[in-house]
């Protein structure tokens, strides 16, 4: 399997950046190395919902910037496991390998994180199994 064959469910929190005048999502990794064959399961309205409300419901806010805005999504494997040397074209140089977007792809400890379906393939992408 590579990270082409999987799917990552992620629970995300919109927050407001007052200096760049920007919005940005902090993300968090519920499943992560979901085969496609289970797509429709986790594409399901109804299944992604009681996960927003639970973690909505379960999250302890602490920033004033956040947008009372939160939404789960499916990302596909190449946006998930996608390095800044992927993004930019920087083999061999600093940072290449660190992810371009961070879902959480090295904790198995961040909140709400529930299973990894594949952990071989964590480890080949650069992700740390804690």
């Amino acid at each position: 399997m590579s990270k082409e064959g999987t799917i990552h469910l992620v629970y995300q929190r919109q927050y407001y950046d007052s200096e760049e005048h920007d919005y940005f999502f902090i993300n968090y990794t519920i499943f992560r190395n979901v085969p496609l064959s289970q797509l429709n399961r986790l594409n399901n309205k109804d299944f992604q919902k009681k996960v927003k409300e639970f973690c909505d419901k379960n999250y302890v806010e602490t920033a004033s910037n956040y947008e009372n805005y939160s939404e789960v999504n499916m990302i596909h494997g190449t946006e998930y496991y996608k390095t800044y040397g992927d993004e930019f074209g920087v083999y061999g140089q600093m940072g290449e390998r660190d992810f371009y977007t961070d879902y959480g792809q090295r904790y198995n400890t961040r909140k709400f994180f529930k299973h990894d379906f594949n952990n071989e393939v964590t480890k080949l992408m650069g992700g740390i199994i804690w």
